[in-house]
């Protein structure tokens, strides 16, 4: 009985149990109101950074993308350059069959060494005719200027011996001087008169003398124009090894810049023409970003203004780049299909403006066509 009486048949809660369900209440609002906080304070640095700057989002890494073709036709007989690789200038990255080429070029040197054989000939024949005509020449000129003066001389005294014969006639009928004298002055005119004839012979032998040697040396004359022929022919056949020669050199395609080859379009035993496009390659130390930014947003943006960029490839690095160029018109104008509205129906949508931005230290990993984004703190 006295143990019955011990037990209690509605024992109380004890009063210690009660204080951690009160305190649970407390922390998880506090926690709450913590994350809340911590959203509202990134919300108004996301607001604050969206209006404080010019975020690009699509923006790209560009290059200058060089395609090279064939100035010249043939079999491709060798492909030394491959995806990937990098080539210095002047590096062979394909080579034509070039055969006919070296046969066309060796011709026209032959025909150029015949020609220059030729031109060494006739120059020679010239130089032989003028030093055997020079002095038959000068000796002509000098027999007839002597014939000439002889005969100039002999006139004179023609005229007198003519004058002294009739004035003895015209006397010698007046029985005025002697037979004698009559026939002296006869003889001296007829004397006179034979020595005219002699000397307008010598005068004409030299003048037929000096004329054959004239022939001779007109000799000089088509030997001269057929050499100006041949220097004209000459000319062209080094013309046309010159250029068979540049063709020669164009079998052999090198490249035109340091960079690195993209793409392969031909490979080696293919037939390829002239302007066909071969390969692609880019130069890796000149890159840029192009970016196409609203219109609304471009007068924050100035040449020489700074940038920060972050590359979508390598996300942990913020790259600092210079504004080098803004565009002159709206992407749009630049359309294959422009929207001139002719409905009257209009939905205005922003337009952009193209911006190319250069990185202040180029990145060689860095790939034409890779995402950028680019934020552009607003100047006002």
């Amino acid at each position: 009985m006295a143990e019955l009486a011990r037990i209690d048949p509605d024992p109380a809660p004890p009063v210690q149990q009660s204080a951690p369900a009160a305190r649970r209440l407390p922390v998880r609002q506090m926690a709450i109101a913590g994350a809340g906080l911590l959203m509202a304070a990134f919300g108004a640095w996301w607001l604050f950074d969206r209006l404080t700057n010019v975020y690009v989002v699509d923006a790209r890494i560009a290059a200058e993308i060089v395609l090279i073709s064939s100035r010249v036709p043939g079999w491709l007989v060798a492909v030394p350059a491959s995806e990937g690789s990098g080539v210095a200038t002047g590096d062979v990255l394909l080579q034509i069959d070039e055969r006919d080429a070296m046969s066309r070029r060796d011709e026209l040197d032959l025909a150029v060494r015949a020609l220059e054989a030729d031109t060494g000939t006739t120059r020679a024949r010239i130089e032989l005719v003028d030093a055997r005509t020079t002095s038959r020449q000068e000796a002509a000129e000098a027999r007839l200027a002597g014939a000439e003066s002889e005969l100039a001389g002999s006139l004179s005294e023609y005229e007198i011996a003519e004058s002294d014969w009739q004035r003895a006639g015209t006397l010698r009928g007046r029985n005025l001087v002697s037979q004698q004298d009559w026939e002296a002055a006869r003889n001296q005119y007829r004397t006179a008169e034979q020595r005219i004839k002699r000397f307008e012979a010598l005068v004409a032998t030299a003048s037929a003398d000096l004329h054959e040697v004239e022939s001779e040396r007109a000799e000089i004359k088509v030997l001269t124009s057929e050499l100006a022929s041949l220097g004209a022919s000459l000319a062209q056949k080094r013309l046309e090894a010159k250029r068979a020669g540049a063709q020669l050199g164009d079998h052999a395609i090198k490249s035109p810049i340091d960079g690195i080859v993209d793409e392969l379009f031909v490979d080696a035993g293919e037939y390829v023409a002239v302007g066909q496009r071969l390969l692609a390659m880019h130069d890796h130390t000149r890159q840029w970003i192009k970016a196409n930014v609203k219109e609304t947003d471009i007068s924050h943006l100035a040449p020489g203004g700074t940038v920060e960029v972050t590359v979508d490839a390598y996300p942990d690095t913020v790259r600092s780049a210079t504004i080098r160029r803004i565009g002159n018109a709206a992407t749009s104008q630049f359309a294959l299909m422009p929207n001139p509205n002719p409905s009257g129906n209009f939905t205005k949508v922003a337009q952009r403006v193209e911006v190319v931005i250069d990185l202040d230290e180029p990145d060689p990993r860095l790939l034409p066509g890779m995402m950028v984004e680019v934020k552009v703190p607003k100047s006002r």
